[in-house]
């Protein structure tokens, strides 16, 4: 693993080892799971990028391998890109026997995927969680060829939300920060508990507000009404344990995509949740 890349947070990147050990996706039960999930990731890609089959793609922060399992289907090479050891092992268990997989236990903004050389580049719930989030967009800008895609999800500001939504979130953005300074056992536990407490009663909730008719929308957590519990355990303990979470406008997302190099006129964003998922051309 390469050290001297100063985006990086190895507290991290230590979380996320953890994360990806306890909630690994290796089976084809979990992965069904979340096949809804990928699906809504992909909305904003062009239409003829979803139908190849033979591009070369790149996910950036790919942690146990879980989105790379679908890009698999459609690529002819995937290069993976994984700082942490515990995920990088779990990465390898899925993906060491694939011809077309190249394992990096490398980062984002450094490792050795050739320059211009992915036609679709990938980060998917990764680059909030880096100190530099540009600078990881423009590293991953250097990784797309011309003409090639960029697809990405970053944690949205919730500014499409109403005032009491917001100040909601501030209370629990002041609980992850306590949370994530704990032990490793506690915080899984915490976790756990918020995931059991909080997640899936106000996911179910939101499902039965759904069947009356009525929108969830404003519902905290509400996206979480048709997921299973499994998902909800493994996102509280990916909200709240972690100790750096960046969240960014729509305006701000276009800043930073305007500056890295990318073809601006090309930037597209989902127009439903997980806001505000994009893609855009190099």
């Amino acid at each position: 693993m390469k050290n001297s890349d100063g985006n990086r947070d190895d507290r991290v990147i230590s979380h996320f080892g953890g994360e990806w050990k306890a909630f690994n996706y290796l089976d084809e039960e979990r992965l069904s799971e979340i096949q809804a999930q990928f699906d809504a990731y992909l909305a904003p890609l062009p239409e003829e990028i979803r139908r190849k089959t033979d591009l070369a793609t790149g996910d950036f922060g790919a942690g146990s391998g879980r989105w790379a399992h679908f890009f698999l289907k459609q690529a002819r090479e995937l290069w993976l890109v994984e700082p942490g050891l515990e995920s990088f092992a779990v990465l390898s268990e899925r993906f060491s026997k694939e011809p077309r997989a190249h394992l990096l236990n490398q980062t984002v903004s450094e490792n050795d995927i050739p320059n211009e050389s992915l036609d679709l580049a990938v980060s998917l719930g990764v680059l909030h969680h880096i100190p530099d989030t540009l600078e990881g967009i423009k590293a991953i800008f250097a990784k797309t060829k011309p003409g090639g895609y960029f697809l990405c999800y970053l944690y949205y500001a919730m500014e499409n939300k109403p005032v009491a939504y917001r100040a909601l979130w501030k209370v629990s953005n002041a609980l992850r920060t306590s949370i994530s300074k704990m032990p490793y056992f506690a915080r899984r536990v915490v976790c756990e508990l918020i995931a059991a407490l909080a997640y899936l009663p106000l996911a179910r909730f939101s499902k039965l507000v759904e069947k009356l008719g009525i929108s969830s929308r404003n519902i905290p957590l509400h996206h979480y009404r048709d997921m299973t519990f499994y998902v909800m355990r493994n996102d509280a303990y990916d909200r709240f344990g972690t100790s750096l979470e960046q969240r960014f406008t729509r305006a701000q997302i276009s800043e930073m995509i305007a500056l890295s190099g990318f073809d601006i006129s090309t930037l597209k964003f989902s127009v439903s949740e997980p806001f505000w998922t994009f893609s855009v051309r190099r």
